[in-house]
């Protein structure tokens, strides 16, 4: 596998510094420190239910690169463009509010989540295609995780991203990725399997070497492997993956 992997979590707020003290060594000023010690890559959740302000975004970058100039966030974008607006309203607006987001944070990676109740209709494809026409996504890729019934039609699923430039997000236990984009990456988000909750799983190593089987199945034109553990076990679970890596 000749890709470059880029491995994290869904946040860092969760982390419990007293487990990973033996990585860690030392305090640092914020948890988001701490976690750039064990990891080289973030997905920021958060911003999908509030945007933060600028200034918060650009103090995170700081308190990274103190650790990592080479420390890389991405994007979760917000819910009032997926969710409440559906792509349409004021989608533009909250997207250029992101945008700056993105900017700060030196981030070029942003992912739309759609609900399950954003339906492949003619309606909910001709909003989606029109926003992303509309709005400036120069210096980000784009990234889609689907949700729902999409995956009844793989085929126009494929075809949406490859017309929109679009990557193709999945959990790699649940979906194949259909599509790489312009920029031949793979994001996936790992949930997990629990019963009350999917999120409350702790992946095992047999799990964990499934998973590092997926990563040498993929085509050899993938560049970059974006690998997001966003279950309650996360933090333990990407840094097995991360020692099977090195294995």
């Amino acid at each position: 596998m000749t890709a470059t992997v880029h491995l994290g979590c869904c946040g860092w707020s969760y982390l419990n510094e007293k487990e990973f003290a033996a990585q860690i060594k030392r305090k640092y000023a914020s948890k988001l420190q701490a976690y750039a010690r064990l990891f080289n890559t973030v997905e920021i959740n958060s911003t999908f239910y509030r945007l933060p302000r600028l200034s918060t975004a650009q103090k995170w970058r700081q308190e990274a690169d103190a650790m990592n100039p080479k420390f890389e966030f991405t994007v979760k974008a917000y819910q009032g463009i997926t969710h409440l607006h559906r792509f349409g309203g004021i989608s533009v607006s909250l997207f250029g509010q992101l945008k700056e987001i993105c900017t700060a944070l030196g981030a070029s990676v942003l992912l739309f989540q759609s609900p399950a109740s954003f339906r492949p209709t003619e309606a909910a494809l001709k909003a989606m295609k029109s926003f992303l026409q509309k709005v400036d996504r120069k210096d980000l890729i784009c990234v889609w995780e689907p949700r729902g019934m999409w995956y009844d039609n793989p085929g126009l699923l494929a075809e949406v991203c490859e017309e929109c430039g679009l990557v193709h997000c999945v959990d790699p236990f649940r979906n194949e990725p259909l599509v790489f984009g312009p920029s031949k990456i793979a994001y996936f988000r790992l949930h997990g399997f629990g019963k009350t909750s999917m999120y409350n799983y702790d992946f095992s190593e047999e799990e964990l070497q499934r998973l590092r089987s997926i990563l040498h199945s993929l085509p050899q034109s993938v560049r970059c492997i974006y690998i997001m553990f966003n279950n309650v076990s996360c933090y333990e679970n990407a840094m097995e993956f991360s020692a099977l890596l090195r294995a």
